[in-house]
C-alpha cells in the first residue's frame, strides 16, 4: 500500500506570502488550506493551486 502525505496550511491573511509557501510543498500528494476569513487575496492565490 503506497502512503500519502498530506500537508495542512491553516491561513489568515497570508496572501503576500502563501504562494511561496505552497510551492515549498508541491511534493506533498495532497496540500490542504483552511482560510480564516481573511480579509485579503488569501484565497485567491490559493485557488490558483488546484
Amino acid at each position: 500500500m503506497k502512503k500519502t502525505i498530506s500537508v495542512v496550511i491553516t491561513a489568515f491573511n497570508v496572501g503576500k506570502t502563501l504562494e511561496r509557501t505552497l510551492k515549498s510543498v508541491t511534493w506533498a500528494d495532497e496540500i490542504i488550506v483552511t482560510d480564516g476569513s481573511s480579509t485579503d487575496n488569501t484565497a485567491s492565490v490559493a485557488r490558483k493551486f488546484t
